[in-house]
Order: C-alpha cells, then structure tokens, then sequence
C-alpha cells in the first residue's frame, strides 16, 4: 500500500505548488485537504482509482452518515419518556 500512499501525497503536494506557483503564496485549508488526500489513500487502495474519480460517491458518504446521525438522535420509543 505504501507505492498508493506516496502516489496520493504526491499528488498533493504537486497540487498545492500550482497554487502558489500562481500567485508565489497561498493560504491551504489543511482539514479539507486531508479529507481529500484520505479518500484519495481510501480509493487508490481499495478500488485501483483516484479520489477525482469517486469524488461523487464520498459526498454521497457524508450526506449519508448526516442522515445516519440524525435518524438515530430522534428514535421514538413508545412509552419511554415514563420510565424511570
């Protein structure tokens, strides 16, 4: 895995020197860039592709574990809220 790993941060870092190749600085949002750069990791390993090509799939990921969340914090339980 470790060749997916290299090819995934150099990628990135290539990536971030066209930002500041274009204006000789620039501010990174290390947070999301590490999102990207483990779904990169996560795609490469798992299914041979880059995170580009499934980039789609990831926000419907997200979306989903949102849902996820919210479904189970508002689970009814009839009678609950009398037991003690």
């Amino acid at each position: 895995m470790v060749p997916a790993f290299s090819s995934s941060c150099c990628n990135m870092i290539e990536r971030w020197e066209k930002l500041v190749e274009a204006r000789g600085w620039y501010e990174v949002n290390v947070c999301s860039e590490f999102d990207i750069l483990t779904g990169d990791v996560i795609a490469r390993t798992t299914f041979g592709s880059s995170y580009q090509e499934g980039k789609k799939i990831f926000e419907l990921q997200k979306e989903q574990e949102i849902l996820v969340n919210e479904a189970l914090n508002n689970i009814y339980i009839s009678g609950f809220r009398y037991n003690t």
